[in-house]
């Protein structure tokens, strides 16, 4: 019989994720109805966790998520039949991602590029994946103003999120990351929501 070897740490990060997307959800729901809520074709969510962004889209849309996790695969399924949406599930890093290129609509990414390795790697094999004229949409926590309270608090627990919250690095520059990635547009909104340390926020689009 085949030795099942449970990854304890995935399996608790999965877990935790399903309960707290609840108040995250609600703070942006409006936004993520209004940016994934008109999708269409083949969209490729990465980082795609407990799926907490299939209630936004399309049921005419075909999806494939990318989720190195495979704790979260059961409730990605599980909301993509509750929504009716045809469903592809890759277990890979967005770095490297298996898809062929120019073949996406779309590309959504939310809560993502704080927490991956090389983000630079990841926005070159978005842009790899999508087709001409697609977009690549996202929501992500960004860093605070350098110089406020905030940004002290988002450098003074950066390590502990890297150990504790799956390698999340809170005082990330994402919104010059991928105004500096090569798109033919770029156009996002700063905003903030009521969370400690990851309150500042990006949310828009970027156009191959």
């Amino acid at each position: 019989m085949a030795e099942v070897r449970v990854n304890v740490g995935q399996w608790a990060h999965a877990h935790f994720l399903e309960w707290w997307n609840s108040r995250y959800e609600r703070l942006v729901a409006d936004r993520k109805r209004h940016l994934l809520g008109s999708l269409s074709g083949e969209v490729l969510e990465i980082g795609a966790g407990t799926g907490p962004n299939l209630r936004f889209y399309s049921t005419g849309i075909s999806l494939t998520a990318v989720e190195p996790n495979p704790y979260m695969h059961r409730y990605l399924r599980r909301k993509a039949d509750a929504q009716g949406l045809l469903l592809e599930i890759q277990q890979s890093v967005a770095e490297r991602m298996p898809s062929p290129s120019d073949r996406f609509d779309a590309v959504v990414s939310t809560l993502v590029l704080c927490s991956v390795r090389r983000p630079a790697v990841v926005l070159a094999e978005i842009l790899r994946v999508l087709k001409p004229g697609g977009r690549f949409v996202f929501i992500e926590h960004v860093a605070a103003e350098p110089g406020s309270t905030t940004r002290r608090r988002q450098e003074w627990i950066g390590p502990l999120c890297q150990c504790l919250a799956d390698g999340c690095h809170p005082d990330r520059e994402t919104g010059q990351t991928i105004e500096g990635a090569g798109f033919r547009e770029v156009t996002y909104t700063r905003f903030r929501l009521d969370l400690p340390v990851v309150g500042p926020h990006i949310a828009g689009y970027a156009v191959k």
